[in-house]
Parts: C-alpha cells; structure tokens; sequence
C-alpha cells in the first residue's frame, strides 16, 4: 500500500478540479466529520414529519446529558433506539430497512470504532444540541450485501460517498455507443421476437450510470426493481415493485393480465409526463415544433427536412434530459424523489382503472399471443401515440439501416421478474417480453439490467425458452450487450510524463479498470479529520466485491479463491458446459469481465480484466489465509474448468507472482508502504540461498558479482551495478496475443498498470516477460528493459545448458528493442536484459549462471545475463519451500488436455468406482500415453 500524507492530488482530465464545493453543514458528530465536498445529501429526515423530529429531540435532550459517564450513557442507549425507531417508522420508504433493538445493539458493537465511538457521538451531539447525523446512522437500519458496505464500515459515510460517486461526472462515451447499439438492434432488417435486451457484464462496470447519461439524449425511463431488503444507486420504486410482482402470483392469467395494464400505463403516462414538460414549458423555442400536417413534410426540400429532423433531435434531447432531472433529482442511497414516487403512483392507478375493465382479445392468427385491451385502448396504440408526440411525422425513422430510438425503457434489478413466480414453466419477464412483442415495429426499446446475478435468464437457451414463437429462427431474442466502461476514469499516462514511484499510488490503480473504485475513491474523505483511511476503505471494498460481501477468504470459499487466482493470473476456461457455468457465476458474482455473449450464451467470452487495485485486494485476501496460491490452486475443484497452458507456463507465473510477493514483503517492511521491488530483491527470493553442491556459498551474492553473458561496449559490469537502479512492479497478469506487445514501445505501458505478461500459446522463442524500469526516470521505452522466460515442460530439457533456447530469446530478434538505424543509434540503443530458462521437468536441480563469452574484437549487440532454472524443486526455486507438491500436481495436469480419465470433474464417484471407469476411458485412446491401460494390448496378459 502507497503511503501519502499529502493532500490527494487534484485529478487532471483537461479541466479543473472536479469537486463541488462543499455545502453540507458540519457536525462535531463523528458520524458527519470529514464529508468530503459535495451537494447537499437528502437525508431520512426528508419524509419525517417536522413536528415528530422535533418530539424525538426534546426526549433525546431529556435522557442524553453532556456531562453523564459513559455507563450512564450505554444504559441509555436502549431508549435511544425506542426514540429513533419511532421516528423513523414514519417514512413507509424506511420501515422495511429498520431493525428492531437487539440488531440495533449488535451494530452499534460492530460499527467502525464501536460502542464507544458511538456514546462519544452522542456525548458531542447533546453537547452542540444537534440530533440530525444521529437520524442518518445505519445501526438503525438494515445492512445488506447489495449496499457493497462492510458491517464494520461507517456505513453512512459509505453511503454518501456512493451518491456522490453517482452524482460525479461521467466519463468516456459508453452512452454513445449503447445508443448506436440500441439503433442498430432497431434496424427494420432485423426481425427479433422483441425490442428488448439484456446488459450483461459484472457489478462496478457502469450499466446503470450509463443507461442514466443515455438519458441526456434519449428519453429513458428508470424502473429500479430492487429486492426488498436490499439497499443501493438507483433506489427502489418500492411502491412500483410491490405493485408489479405481488406476493400471489401464481396465477398466470391474472400476470398477462397486469402487466398489459402496466405496459399500457407506463407508456400512457410517461407520454402526459413528457406532454406535461412542455406545457410547463411554454414560450421556450425548443418545447415547440413547427406547426406541420403530413402533406408539408411530403413536399419538404431535403434541406428543409434536414433542417427539420435537426428540430425534432433538439426538442428530443431538451425532452430527455428535462425528464431525467425530474426522475432522478433529490434521489438518495435510500429513497426516490417525490416526482418519481407520483410518476408510478399514476402507471399503477392507471394500470388498475385498465385491468378493471379490459378484455382479452384473440390474436390475428393462432400463433399470435392473446392480449387485453379496454374499448379502444391497448398497448400497441399507447405506443403509437407516445411515438407520435416525440416525433409527429416520423422524421427520425429510417427504413433501412439503423433506426434512432425514441423512448427507451429501462428495468435495473430486473432479476426481480425472473424470480417470479417459484416453479412455474412461466415468469413475468418471458410475459412482459410476449407483452412488448406488441410494439416490436416501433422506435421503442426496452433494456433489462441486473447487478445480483442470474443475468443468462435474461437470455435463456432457445431449446428451454416457454414461448413457441420465440423457438423459430426468424424471431429469435436479441443478444445481449456486454460494452460497458472501462479505463474511463484513468489518468492520461503518456509517454515520459509518470515515474514507478507515482504509477504503484493506491489512487492511480483506483482508476484503472471499471469505474466503480475511481468514482468511490473520489467521494472518500481526504480532510485531516477524517475518520477513515481512504487507502484501508478502498481495498476493503474491493474485497468484499471480490468476495460478493466479505473481506475474508474462508478456506472453503472456492467461489472466492477462484476469483482471487484468475484476477492475478488472467485465468482462461475453457468451452465446455461447466467451465461456462463456472465462468457465468464470476461474472454474476465475482467480477470477471464479459467481453461478449450471445443468446443463451452459446458463446461466451469472459476475461479477467487488467484491474490492479482488485488484484491488491485479492493478493492481500490471499494472503491472509496463510496458504499460497499454488496450493488453492492445485487443490481446487474446478481447476478441470480451467486451461492450463501445455508448456507449464501457469506454473512458471506462480512461482514468479510467488518470489515478486514474498521480495515485496521484505523490502516494505511495518510501514514503508511500497510495492515496487528492486531487481536484486526479486531474484533474491526467486533463487534459493544456495546451490545443493555448495551450501555455504550465497547464490544471491554470487549472482551479484556476476558477470554479463555477453556484453556491448563499455557494459560489462557485474548484475550489482548493471540493475541497481531498476525496479519492478506487477500483482497480475496479462494474457497477449501480439508479440509487438512486448516491445520496449509498449513494454512501459505494462508498467503503468502493474502488470507481467504471458505470451500467447504460439509465440515463438519465449513465454513470460517481466518488466524493468529505471526508478527515477519516467517511464517510456528509454527507461524499460525486461527479464525474458521461456518455459519448458519436457524432460528433455534436463541441468544441461541448451544455448539455442537462449538464442531464440534474442532481445533485437522478438523486437523487445528497435533495430539501430543509421543516424538513430541513441535512440535505438538497448537496455541489459536478463534471460531466464525455466526446465520444469528437468529430473535434477540446478542453477546455472551461463558463463560470459570470450572477449571479440567486435563488441556484441546487446547486454544479457542467462540463467538456467531446471528442475521443479526448492533447490532451484526458493518459494517451493513445503508447496512442492501442489506445484508438480499442477505442472503433470498442465501437459493433459481435459480430466476425464480422471473422472476429477465427478466428485461424488467412489474411489473404486472412480479408478475402474477410468480405465474404461484410457482404453479408448490407445498410445496417449504411457500408462497400462493406454496400451494394454501391448502387455503381457496377468496371470
């Protein structure tokens, strides 16, 4: 962890300082000192009637006295929570989150600080006769894994920082292209059962803030489903939610029939919403449109229709983004403002006055699902006429190509109608998706999100889908939409301008990645009183989103150790059926980032995104448990659902993350806070003390004074001076699939992110590359070298020196280094490497420094020191230590394809069982390899 007594520096994305100023009022209250800048917050006292405040505080003033002790004040504190509670209680939105008074006990134990921190507070709010902060405190209140808040935090504090991480400003264009996305999934040449879709991706990475900037150009409706209990941005439409999806809902008929008074509604109103804005909008150029019938747009100029359809965009937009203010203004981590709480108020009357006098109407023809309409009303004209009010004459539709949207509906936490009803071969989403098929021809598009997994029901297989029509391929589901934001609140890192010191800073990794942990860094507290540590809170919550709710990895947490291998190593998985559900579950609930999906999730691509603040959250998860990575690895029951690598390079990456972690250990000691290593620290606890046929002499010190392999002119200089001044910084890998990437113009890029590199499966010459930057200069390719590993996994590669091995890991021949052009020599001229053998297989252990080349009268290109590793042992790699079996467990599994003559993705089957199948399988591919039952034939028959 960096450690800083500066001021956080100011945030340089082409403007000035982002943070409001600060206008919330200050408290002596623990609970409220060192709120950042910000806008003023709605607190819970928003929906408390003044008068029942006001009764609260005169019996708070009469049983808390500034001057009583401490044990005085704690025998209070069972009246304290009588009072609040009652307070409380009168805001409907509340009433479900609040806990009765042994909950309410427990917290106050468990908050940051604990019961004493707690009477303190109220010591110093009787002492200034100020109640609020003590109404906002969330020991009251019900704590949820959805809040991303530790039980231990200061939950309002994290609360506020989530509004204000909600309220900064957006950044990047991910808006821009779920607008050209929906556009495009509108074109007329697409013929899909519905307008709708699912955004697939793992919690942090912006879906909701993204569909809320859609609504800075594009009329969006927000609908947050949110579950009772739970607690989050945006806040549940609790009236709506109780509403739609009522405790009894069992009966399919009487779903069909509300949710077409809903989808009725919700397009009724939300058309006098929009009419309503312009009527209160009178006089304002951009509320009106020309006064046009349908013969003077026939007879429209293409200018004059250009300018037109400019008109009608405008008025859009104005539209939009008016609506969303109302929708979204005065929301807190709570509740929803009163504009909104009355918008669903009208849908759900609305909706009741509909379904009280609909009747069902048969479809068109067999095939077409039946639907309700009252008189002369149904979905399908509700939808006409809300797309006739946004755009009269239809200048925004388009024919062929994509078609801009002109109301999009927006369900987040949606999962809430896929969850009901229980048991049943139906669910509300499979009928308001038969629903919406009714507007299909229209402009409108509806968009399901959800945060708390189960996302592939959004997108069922097509074999298991209930609808008939849904099955035929001309009306198949939409995919869904996997772009989200990513790396959009990074700093601007380019070349020459950063150095290690600034790039390894807990705020710079805070924003890399998803924007969840830049925007909370953001909102955290940075004023000398805060009651937080930014740095602690930050990788606190990275955790507990790693773990989906806890900051500790419990040993038989597999879910948890997964994801903490595959953020630090970018683990792969393979295609199979299980390794996909394997894969789902950490998207849905471990942050592994979906790159692309398809319906039913024929094809899904996951990754491990480059994210090193999560990276340092799960180095520090991991350990903590006291066990290395290798062995939760080796011994994890789903290692059959991940690849690999043929050549041992998973291995090689463990023992090299291994050697980095216990070299960064000893060089940041109590309180140095560093996370770069030296060079020389890094091979110190990469190589063992000493070699097996010498004990007493250091290899360490002997690889200090040795002398390069070969040489340029005027660098042959022992390892000591040729690296003293080069670092190295990494907590997790990235997975390449170019070799320029490893160029010295890009190789300081990785720097900037944390992280090593593992080649691709067909690179040629070498697998893994470390990174080396010189500590004070700025990071460009001047500045960066690397340490090059090739890894093999054969026994023929055994303690003896193979030199072609080395030569193949020429730096000028991979294009680490630029080959010198006349004229250019300074520029192109190379930094030392060092090269390094890993011999895996290798029978007999050994360390080889490979002996400097005999002085020539032409001085060599570049600069190396090669070193063979052979052999998986602690004689060749100190941090084998007592792992060594885990690691030859993982390295005999990498060089087998799948696990199924092991059966090891059977864990139920018997032993015995377990070994005669086995058998059976073996035997159906004779000569794989050299075991009895590959080639029993060839065997001469038991007795």
């Amino acid at each position: 962890m960096s450690s800083s007594t500066s001021p956080r520096q100011t945030r340089q994305r082409g403007r000035a300082d982002d943070r409001l100023d600060q206008t919330t009022d200050s408290t002596v209250s623990t609970l409220r000192r060192g709120t950042p800048p910000g806008p003023p917050l709605q607190t819970r006292l928003a929906n408390i009637p003044a008068q029942v405040f006001q009764e609260a505080c005169e019996q708070l003033v009469d049983n808390i006295h500034p001057e009583y002790d401490d044990s005085r004040i704690q025998r209070s504190l069972k009246l304290v929570w009588t009072i609040v509670y009652d307070a409380l209680r009168h805001d409907p939105n509340l009433k479900e989150h609040l806990v009765d008074r042994d909950e309410f006990l427990k917290n106050v134990k468990n908050r940051l600080g604990g019961e004493q921190d707690f009477i303190k507070s109220l010591r110093d709010m009787a002492k200034n006769d100020s109640w609020e902060p003590l109404f906002d405190d969330d020991v009251f209140i019900t704590l949820t894994r959805d809040s991303g808040t530790s039980k231990t935090a200061n939950i309002p504090e994290l609360m506020r920082a989530t509004e204000r991480a909600w309220s900064s400003t957006f950044q990047g264009n991910a808006q821009l292209v779920l607008l050209e996305t929906i556009a495009d999934l509108l074109n007329k040449d697409r013929s899909p059962y519905a307008r709708l879709t699912s955004i697939v991706n793992s919690s942090g990475t912006g879906k909701s803030r993204m569909v809320d900037q859609l609504g800075v150009k594009i009329i969006t409706v927000p609908i947050c489903l949110r579950p009772e209990g739970t607690r989050g941005l945006p806040p549940p439409d609790i009236h709506l939610r109780d509403w739609l999806v009522p405790r009894d809902s069992s009966d399919q008929s009487a779903a069909q029939r509300r949710l077409h008074g809903f989808a009725y509604s919700l397009l009724t109103v939300t058309r006098t919403a929009l009419e309503t804005i312009v009527i209160d909008s009178e006089g304002k150029d951009v509320a009106t449109l020309p006064n046009l019938d349908d013969l003077d747009v026939k007879n429209m100029s293409e200018i004059e229709r250009n300018k037109h359809v400019s008109y009608v965009i405008d008025r859009q937009a104005w539209l939009a983004e008016t609506f969303r203010n109302h929708m979204t203004t005065g929301q807190s981590f709570n509740i929803s403002n009163t504009y909104r709480n009355k918008f669903y108020k009208n849908v759900t009357d609305l909706a009741d006055e509909f379904m009280g006098s609909s009747q069902r109407v048969i479809g068109k023809n067999k095939s077409s699902p039946g639907r309700y309409e009252s008189g002369n009303r149904g979905v399908e004209k509700a939808g006409e006429l809300l797309c006739r009010f946004v755009d009269p004459h239809g200048l925004l539709d388009s024919s062929k190509g994509p078609r801009r949207p002109l109301v999009v509906f927006a369900f987040d936490e949606a999962h809430t109608l896929t969850d009901n009803p229980s048991n049943t071969p139906w669910n509300f989403f499979s009928e308001l998706r038969r629903i919406l098929r009714q507007i299909h021809d229209l402009p409108i598009f509806s968009l399901f999100l959800s945060t708390a997994g189960r996302f592939n029901l959004f997108s069922p297989d097509i074999r298991s889908d209930p609808s008939n029509r849904i099955r035929d391929a001309n009306s198949r589901p939409l995919d869904p939409i996997s772009e989200i934001s990513f790396d959009d609140l990074a700093y601007r890192a380019p070349t020459d301008t950063v150095t290690l010191d600034r790039v390894v800073q807990t705020d710079w990794i805070s924003y890399l990645g998803r924007p969840l942990f830049g925007s909370r860094w953001d909102a955290m507290p940075v004023t000398p009183y805060s009651s937080y540590q930014s740095e602690t809170m930050i990788l606190d919550f990275a955790k507990q989103k790693l773990l989906d709710g806890t900051t500790d990895l419990a040993k038989a947490n597999r879910p948890g150790s997964l994801v903490c291998l595959s953020v630090r190593f970018a683990l792969e998985f393979n295609v199979d059926g299980t390794a996909r559900d394997v894969a789902c579950a950490q998207v849905e609930r471990h942050m592994r980032i979906c790159v692309a999906a398809t319906i039913g999730f024929e094809k899904l691509v996951t990754v491990s995104g480059s994210e090193p603040l999560l990276a340092e959250a799960a180095y520090d998860l991991m350990k903590r448990t006291q066990i290395n990575a290798v062995r939760h690895l080796a011994d994890h029951s789903d290692l059959h659902c991940i690849d690999r690598g043929r050549r041992g390079e998973l291995v090689a990456a463990l023992l090299i993350m291994h050697a980095y972690d216990e070299a960064r250990g000893e060089a940041r000691g109590e309180s140095s806070g560093r996370r770069w290593v030296t060079v020389a620290d890094f091979m110190k606890a990469l190589l063992p003390t000493s070699l097996p046929t010498s004990k007493h002499e250091s290899l360490h010190d002997t690889l200090l004074e040795c002398q390069p392999t070969f040489w340029r002119e005027g660098e042959d200089r022992p390892f000591r001076e040729t690296f003293k001044d080069y670092g190295m910084w990494f907590n997790h890998v990235i997975k390449i699939e170019d070799s320029e990437m490893f160029s010295a113009d890009n190789l300081w890029k990785f720097v900037t992110r944390g992280a090593m590199i593992l080649c691709s499966n067909n690179q040629r010459g070498i697998d893994i590359v470390l990174p080396l930057c010189h500590t004070k200069q700025k990071l460009s390719r001047h500045s960066v070298t690397a340490i090059l590993i090739q890894v093999k996994n054969a026994k023929e590669f055994g303690k003896e020196v193979k030199s072609t091995l080395f030569d193949a890991m020429g730096p000028f021949d991979l294009g680490v280094f630029r080959v010198a052009k006349e004229g250019a020599l300074a520029e192109a001229t190379p930094k030392p490497v060092i090269r390094l053998v890993f011999a895996l297989a290798s029978p007999e252990a050994s360390v080889v420094f490979r002996g400097g080349a005999t002085r020539k009268s032409r001085p060599n290109e570049f600069t190396a020191f090669d070193i063979w590793l052979a052999g998986l042992s602690a004689d060749t790699f100190k941090q084998v230590g007592l792992d060594l079996e885990p690691y030859r467990t993982l390295l005999d599994r990498s060089v087998r394809p799948h696990d199924a003559f092991e059966l090891l993705d059977e864990p139920l089957v018997g032993d015995a069982t377990k070994k005669l199948r086995g058998s059976r399988r073996r035997r159906v591919a004779p000569l794989m390899l050299p075991d009895l039952d590959h080639d029993s034939i060839h065997r001469e028959a038991a007795d």
